[in-house]
């Protein structure tokens, strides 16, 4: 079961984690909680609201079970036809579970839907949810056992595009390293900020319910950029490891420094806009807080590179870190200078630490 959830479930979130990511910064970049709310109030109480919902949810699972036809035709997942010799009630309890694991932003979404109906009182409105749920998940179990019972193997072969762009792929590290993350590691990727961005939004709601200044959400969205510290770890892998012919090219230290900080600048860019879409800080206070979080995670960034740190054991010296952290933002030191001393240390430490 654990092999066949690794292999499909994961797979999945793996290579659509840009659309996820985009979905994410959509649904929690543009949209006000009044907003989310209004729809959900829509698809509760609407005249078609639930042919909406189940509209948008039937269009998810098939896209799931796309999915999980074309994977299954791959020569890499041969392995997955042994699976026909399973009795059929645990056959289809299994793929059951895969189903639920394909659809865990509908049940989330499910949970959500729930507690704005128990609000207003229209719990009685999602009396056809469970029977969407089953649905869908027939529709996956379904189109799982039909793919086993037809084995179709092929190797793919490199077509001829119809649309080609009429400009080159960017000589760039940057853009090579975004589309390395987004390719390989989009589940790091998308769970990363997915976290990031939830610390962002609960720190400004929470900011709203009373009177406080700067610091509160200094401290709250310093924790959120800091989060993204595995995304920001798979770039020194990548760089470490992946990508190693790029350390011995001719590239002063101040250039590399300076990738490096572009890149996150590019990373921390979602819960920023998460602040901006709040509107309970100043522009001036928002780029304050995005000055300071783009100084604390690039030099975490740097720190990697002292004796090839990896993140198990780095993440006890990152939480004394923030300790200090705070407790230089509770003293109502400065946040630029702060940032200002974070970037000159890191551009000094930078040529001791790394090594080529």
């Amino acid at each position: 079961m654990k092999m066949l959830m690794l292999s499909t479930v994961s797979e999945f979130f793996r290579q659509r984690a840009g659309m996820f990511f985009v979905l994410m910064g959509m649904l929690f970049g543009f949209l006000s909680g009044a907003e989310h709310r209004a729809f959900a109030l829509f698809f509760l109480t609407g005249s078609y609201g639930m042919l909406y919902l189940f509209a948008i949810w039937l269009c998810y699972t098939l896209l799931s079970l796309q999915f999980v036809s074309n994977l299954w035709k791959q020569p890499d997942y041969a392995f997955i036809y042994h699976v026909r010799i399973w009795p059929l009630y645990k056959r289809a309890y299994r793929f059951a579970m895969l189903a639920i694991g394909f659809l865990q932003p509908i049940l989330y979404y499910g949970v959500y839907l729930v507690s704005i109906a128990v609000q207003d009182k229209a719990i009685y409105r999602l009396r056809a949810v469970p029977f969407f749920y089953f649905f869908l998940i027939l529709i996956i179990v379904s189109g799982a056992e039909w793919r086993i019972r037809n084995p179709q193997l092929f190797v793919a072969r490199e077509g001829r595009s119809w649309i080609k762009w009429p400009f080159p792929r960017k000589n760039s590290w940057i853009y090579w390293s975004l589309e390395w993350l987004f390719r390989e590691k989009g589940v790091t990727l998308l769970a990363g900020k997915l976290g990031s961005v939830l610390v962002a939004v609960c720190t400004l709601l929470y900011y709203l319910t009373d009177t406080y200044d700067l610091r509160l959400p200094a401290v709250g969205l310093s924790l959120a950029y800091l989060l993204n510290i595995g995304i920001s770890y798979e770039l020194y892998r990548w760089e470490s490891d992946v990508w190693l012919w790029g350390r011995s090219l001719p590239v002063s230290g101040l250039r590399r420094l300076r990738r490096i900080i572009s890149i996150h600048a590019i990373i921390i860019l979602p819960e920023t806009l998460v602040a901006v879409r709040n509107g309970a800080l100043t522009f001036y206070e928002v780029l304050q807080l995005y000055t300071l979080g783009l100084a604390v995670l690039s030099f975490v960034h740097v720190f990697f590179y002292r004796r090839s740190q990896s993140l198990e054991d780095s993440i006890q010296t990152v939480l004394f870190g923030f300790i200090g952290l705070t407790l230089l933002i509770l003293y109502k030191i400065p946040l630029l200078l702060i940032a200002a001393c974070i970037f000159i240390f890191a551009l000094y430490i930078f040529p001791k630490w790394y090594r080529v």
